[in-house]
């Protein structure tokens, strides 16, 4: 019983270091350099030349991001996202963060976050694409 009290209390000492860890390192000025885009299909496309932004702010997120890719050699795809003072709110866990629309919330999750990388995906709904944006810190 004392080895699963152990673990718990453990447990919850890791969540709240990740939560702290990535509350210090999100906010901040970031930089897109690519976008990674898996359509309902599960069929993965690239734009490595992506460009855009994104501005972490306390409760903030503002920013824009353009980005096209080659649907297999029949069109291109041109897309792009923005939002402007949009409450941003990391998750308990620290593994997500929310943001907050007129429309709707996005729960974006958090791949990697260093300090001077994120990677970060969204399920867009109305497309049923998994977008995944990776950025350095500006």
């Amino acid at each position: 019983m004392k080895i699963v009290i152990i673990f718990l209390l453990s447990l919850g000492l890791f969540a709240c270091s990740k939560y702290k860890v990535h509350e210090k390192k999100l906010p901040g000025s970031w930089k897109l350099y690519q976008v990674r885009i898996e359509d309902g299909e599960g069929f993965v496309f690239y734009d490595s030349l992506a460009t855009g932004w994104f501005l972490i702010d306390g409760a903030k997120l503002n920013g824009k991001a353009n980005y096209s890719y080659n649907y297999f050699g029949l069109y291109t795809v041109s897309d792009s996202v923005s939002f402007s003072q949009s409450n941003c709110s990391l998750s308990a866990d620290g593994e997500s963060f929310y943001i907050e629309r007129s429309t709707d919330t996005l729960r974006a999750k958090i791949i990697m976050l260093t300090k001077h990388q994120l990677t970060f995906e969204y399920y867009d709904q109305i497309q049923y694409r998994l977008k995944r944006f990776s950025c350095t810190k500006q």
